[in-house]
């Protein structure tokens, strides 16, 4: 069985039936207007402007949301039913406190026609803050956003390291007969050394010296395999949905890693976020394998290439019977990244 969310018809019925109660809790209170305000400031129809204009379409919006979401099975239900919650408690909390502030003035809700009680942008800022929230709480479980979401570019080429090989006396590596770098490479990948853990954050190097090289958990050497990956700036959400994806997938030894209490899921973006191309929320670097070294002996990068990628999540317990998220990446196929 699924230590996740499962979905279940009486489950979805019951949620139904809560957020529809919700609505009509909003709807009472914004119905009890005075009538002498009722029919200066909200027109015709029984529960006036305030509903129509301000809380009617944003249960709707966040109902549509919920039926596509449900329909496609690209999120957590229980996730979206409880961000459905929260907004709905949002705009009937906010014209319950409209309604106290203005219940002893003479013309009440100061309301031009049309203007709504909490606009777009007011959800859309509550909305981003929940997320913040989510990703923060992610950021105490594990390193999956301080590596995998937070770091600069530059710092995820930090963390693949310098390219490495035979060296000389003075630690300069060895040249072969065309005077090339004699770098050492496994599996047709370049062989590197001193990575960098963006755990450490920015400007690592400049401020803890050769511990930037440190494991920010374990103390001991950092180690970042030929991909450096993350999430693109600014795709906080798609990390939450995919996490709370992954967590739905967790199934006892199915996903249990061997000789380990963890669990390791790997998906598809689709399966996350629905059908279509989400290569562009990721970002990514390796080394170049024909061209490792540039002429002024600067490391020669490439991106990334997410054609087909999978997301890895890896789970421990939390020790109160569920899971925390220990790290989550987007993970390259190799055939694409020669």
């Amino acid at each position: 069985m699924s230590e996740g969310f499962k979905a279940h018809t009486d489950h979805l019925a019951k949620a139904a039936k809560e957020a529809h109660g919700h609505a009509e809790k909003v709807e009472h209170h914004s119905s009890n207007l005075d009538s002498k305000t009722r029919g200066k400031l909200l027109g015709k129809g029984r529960f006036g402007m305030i509903v129509q204009k301000a809380v009617r379409p944003i249960i709707d919006s966040m109902i549509t949301d919920m039926s596509k979401a449900m329909a496609r099975g690209h999120r957590s239900i229980g996730h979206g039913l409880d961000i459905t919650k929260k907004n709905i408690d949002d705009a009937e909390e906010a014209i319950r406190k409209d309604l106290r502030r203005h219940q002893d003035e003479r013309d009440a809700v100061h309301l031009k026609l049309g203007q709504r009680v909490l606009d777009e942008d007011d959800l859309r800022d509550k909305y981003k803050k929940r997320v913040g929230e989510r990703v923060d709480d992610l950021r105490g479980q594990g390193h999956g956003p301080q590596r995998h979401l937070d770091p600069t570019d530059d710092m995820l080429k930090d963390r693949l390291g310098a390219p490495t090989g035979p060296k000389d006396a003075n630690g300069d590596l060895l040249k072969d007969d065309d005077g090339n770098p004699r770098i050492a490479r496994q599996g047709g990948y370049v062989q590197t050394e001193n990575k960098i853990d963006p755990v450490h954050g920015p400007n690592a190097k400049e401020r803890l010296g050769d511990d930037a090289y440190l494991d920010a958990e374990t103390g001991k050497k950092h180690k970042c395999d030929s991909f450096s990956t993350a999430f693109k700036e600014g795709q906080g959400e798609a990390f939450v949905y995919a996490d709370e994806h992954a967590r739905g997938r967790i199934d006892g030894d199915r996903t249990r890693m061997p000789n380990s209490n963890r669990h390791e899921v790997i998906f598809s973006p689709e399966d996350a976020w629905g059908p279509g191309d989400h290569s562009q929320k990721f970002r990514g670097f390796y080394i170049d394998p024909d061209n490792p070294m540039n002429a002024d002996k600067s490391v020669n990068y490439k991106p990334v290439d997410f054609q087909h990628a999978k997301i890895k999540a890896i789970y421990a317990p939390d020790g109160n019977g569920g899971h925390k998220l220990v790290t989550m990446f987007p993970e390259p196929v190799k055939i694409f990244n020669k």
